[in-house]
């Protein structure tokens, strides 16, 4: 333990020593330079967008098979929602964890043994008979997926020229994007073709080319022998970021805080959250540097990525049950429609090409995040007689917005960083987008269902057989008040109206959000050293 103006001195020295160090530096000397040969460099990135790619990919992919897993492993509605529980925890506690992993044994070591768990966890879900073993495997698969994302990004970093960063972290973005997009679509094709343990085992042939071409073209990065792991960072940082996950998954089916298991989780989480920023202040050699917030373009745009990943997630997941539950389109059309997101992100990322060379960093965040509202502001436009077209606009708009701000952001947020740093950044961003996504989930479906009885109870109080207006509009058809398939019928409507008022509700609150970062990018330095 040091004294109370330990942390203070010693994020003032950290600081300093960040800030004397030449922004075209972007590695250290306990780094590799960069990669010279471009045929190598272009093998890093493909193989390290695939491992990316894979993590995305397993997060989504089982939200199409849960019904057919349901029935085959005879589980409840509460049982099965564990399959997808598992892998958020699992994600949760390995996702910070990239940032010690990759300083104390190198990256790529890390990287190969996390893709190796991550294969073999995938091949054994194909051979699960029973729920418990799925929630295991899915555990260590999220446990393992968690750091890939925050392994590869500094590897790309380091081992291209700042000046092509742009274009490296578009294609590798676009890469985990896919992976999330078509998750969906893929496992319930699979599924649909054979059964649900196709959908998982289809992971591992990619994962073992990935795994091949890390171990035969990523350089080695030297590690830090002498790091030790701070059990007490570690513990409280797994148990607040896990209590905090349950806490987030089951608030909205548990009636939040009015359950006594909600209010438990979030005891626990502050608790673990408390301690475990104590424990990193005055810890010699922390579990995560806290230094690392002294940077304010770093603290920024962490926060920016939380909101980016609020807008993300709750777009990703509001606008499939829209089409699903509204418009009553079969699974295969709500998966496809998933696709224009992705025509969108690569959209662009052929615009950012272009822009990037052209225009402020800060700019492009802010544009992203601009589309992003705009997108969001069109879709509380939406009816229930609303087309397929329109949803296509919206879904081209949100994919555009996000990867016009995704790599503005991860530059901002990495220049002023001394490459000692990296590691500890890569894993904090992606934690932050990745908890942004959890909260705008929650968010998203608390609105939707808070927001669905309210109108409903209010539209209720217009329905009586003395009320003029609706024996004016002809009642006495389909609707017939004074009988039981009339009532039934109205009953279904007012819900169906209702509830669309909820989504328009929802869409509102995502323009809201994306709305709320602008005027932080204002205080954003510009990146120096960028070509």
């Amino acid at each position: 333990m040091i004294s109370h103006t330990g942390w203070a001195e010693r994020g003032r020295s950290g600081l300093t020593d960040s800030t004397n160090i030449s922004s075209s530096a972007i590695v250290g000397d306990d780094r590799p330079t960069v990669v010279q040969s471009q045929f190598r460099r272009t093998v890093i990135l493909v193989s390290v967008t695939i491992a990316g790619a894979l993590q995305t990919l397993s997060a989504t992919i089982a939200n199409a098979v849960l019904p057919q897993m349901q029935g085959d492993l005879s589980a409840g509605l509460e049982e099965i929602s564990w399959v997808l529980t598992a892998t958020m925890i699992g994600t949760a506690i390995g996702m910070p964890s990239a940032g010690w992993l990759g300083m104390r044994f190198g990256r790529r070591r890390c990287l190969l043994i996390a893709l190796a768990i991550f294969t073999f966890a995938s091949g054994a879900l194909g051979v699960a008979t029973s729920l418990e073993e799925v929630v295991f495997w899915r555990t260590i698969q999220g446990l393992a997926g968690g750091p890939m994302l925050p392994l590869t990004m500094p590897i790309l970093i380091d081992v291209y020229p700042k000046r092509e960063h742009g274009m490296v972290m578009g294609f590798w973005a676009g890469g985990g994007m896919m992976g999330a997009i078509f998750g969906p679509p893929i496992g319930g094709f699979l599924a649909e073709i054979y059964n649900w343990r196709l959908a998982f085992v289809c992971m591992v042939p990619p994962s073992l080319i990935a795994y091949y071409m890390i171990a035969l073209t990523v350089p080695h990065f030297k590690g830090r022998p002498s790091l030790r792991l701070d059990w007490i960072g570690f513990m409280s940082l797994a148990t607040c970021l896990a209590s905090l996950q349950i806490m987030l998954d089951r608030g909205n089916r548990l009636d939040w805080f009015e359950s006594r298991e909600i209010v438990l989780w979030a005891v626990l989480t502050i608790t673990a959250l408390y301690v475990f920023i104590v424990r990193c202040s005055y810890a010699r050699q922390p579990f995560i540097d806290l230094r690392i917030f002294l940077h304010k373009n770093f603290s920024i745009c962490a926060f920016c990525m939380v909101i980016g990943g609020l807008t993300s997630f709750a777009g990703l997941m509001l606008l499939p049950s829209f089409l699903g539950r509204l418009q009553n389109l079969p699974l295969e059309t709500v998966s496809l429609m998933l696709t224009p997101r992705g025509i969108g992100f690569m959209a662009g990322i052929f615009i950012l090409g272009h822009l990037i060379k052209i225009m402020d960093a800060r700019a492009m965040m802010a544009l992203g995040f601009t589309i992003q509202a705009v997108a969001a502001w069109y879709m509380t436009t939406f009816d229930l007689t609303v087309g397929l077209y329109e949803v296509f606009i919206a879904g081209v708009g949100l994919g555009m917005g996000e990867a016009v701000l995704w790599i503005p952001l991860a530059i901002l947020a990495f220049a002023p960083l001394p490459a000692s740093l990296h590691d500890y950044a890569a894993a904090i961003i992606h934690s932050s987008r990745f908890f942004g996504g959890g909260i705008g989930i929650s968010l998203g479906v608390t609105i939707l269902a808070r927001s669905t009885q309210a109108n409903r109870a209010e539209l209720n109080e217009f329905l009586s057989p003395f009320n003029e207006t609706l024996n004016a509009i002809g009642t006495q058809g389909m609707w017939n008040l004074s009988s039981i398939q009339g009532l039934m019928r109205m009953d279904f409507e007012v819900f169906r109206q209702a509830s669309m008022i909820a989504y328009v509700n929802d869409f509102w609150a995502l323009a809201l959000s994306a709305l709320i970062v602008l005027p932080l990018i204002v205080f954003l330095d510009r990146p120096q050293g960028v070509e």
